[in-house]
């Protein structure tokens, strides 16, 4: 059997494929290098709105991640009289995709009229964003009724847990932590319902630079500020048996209930 050469014709087509297929890896692979270049750690305020009707002050913001790395975002607002800052109120955190817009709510509990300020901080990627302070005008003061008990306050590295009874039906309640180490980072929570003479479990995550026993405020309002309960306890971590029983219980309850 013999075997005859290739002719000109089929090398010259070979060779002409063999270039084809190297541009196109190279075209890939330029491709690639370009996405891990335009990579972009990006987001900005879409919209701001604020609800100064009550006593209850509420504080929206719409952020937008306009770039192309997915990131964890949290907002604080500070509440402001003149240059001094009387309010920090800490949102939850939320992840964002590329492209994603997402809405915080924040809240502030005043029964002194006047002329307030406001200061937005957006923390998204290990970035800070910061928006130009506005303010607003608080007209209304009213003498509120103190309807809350809470119960079983108990502390954790990262949460507390805590159950809220009411003397009222109430709906949208706002638990908002105050008083609490600068420099802490504590989440407020908006519990949707609780019905008269009944309870809810509430967790409130908080994140302390260096954690040490210390006290803190809580404060529990609804309707509009009709409704207003505030209570100081100490953050103490419980140990031993005792310790690891209350953290079996409360994460079972944590697990049914919240």
């Amino acid at each position: 059997m013999t075997f005859s050469r290739p002719s000109d014709n089929m090398r010259k087509i070979f060779l002409i494929y063999v270039i084809c297929f190297l541009i196109i890896i190279e075209i890939a692979y330029s491709s690639m290098i370009e996405v891990g270049i335009s990579e972009e750690l990006k987001g900005n305020i879409s919209s701001i709105t604020y609800d100064n009707s009550s006593n209850i002050i509420k504080i929206s913001i719409e952020f937008y991640n306009t770039g192309s790395i997915a990131y964890k975002t949290r907002v604080k607002v500070e509440f402001l009289d003149k240059d001094k800052v009387i309010f920090n109120a800490w949102s939850q955190e939320k992840e964002f995709m590329p492209g994603d817009k997402k809405s915080f709510d924040t809240y502030w509990y005043t029964n002194n009229t006047g002329n307030f300020f406001v200061r937005l901080k957006v923390y998204f990627g290990n970035e800070i964003l910061e928006y130009e302070k506005f303010s607003f005008i608080v007209n209304k003061s009213l003498m509120p009724e103190d309807i809350f008990e809470v119960e079983n306050f108990r502390t954790y590295d990262n949460y507390i847990l805590f159950d809220v009874k009411s003397k009222e039906d109430v709906e949208k309640v706002i638990v908002m932590p105050d008083k609490y180490i600068p420099g802490w980072i504590f989440e407020q929570r908006e519990i949707d319902i609780i019905s008269k003479d009944s309870s809810k479990l509430v967790m409130l995550n908080y994140y302390p630079t260096l954690w040490m026993p210390s006290n803190i405020s809580l404060i529990i309002t609804s309707d509009k500020g009709k409704y207003y309960t505030e209570r100081i306890f100490e953050m103490k971590k419980n140990k031993g048996l005792i310790g690891f029983f209350y953290r079996l219980v409360d994460g079972i309850r944590i697990a049914l209930f919240s």
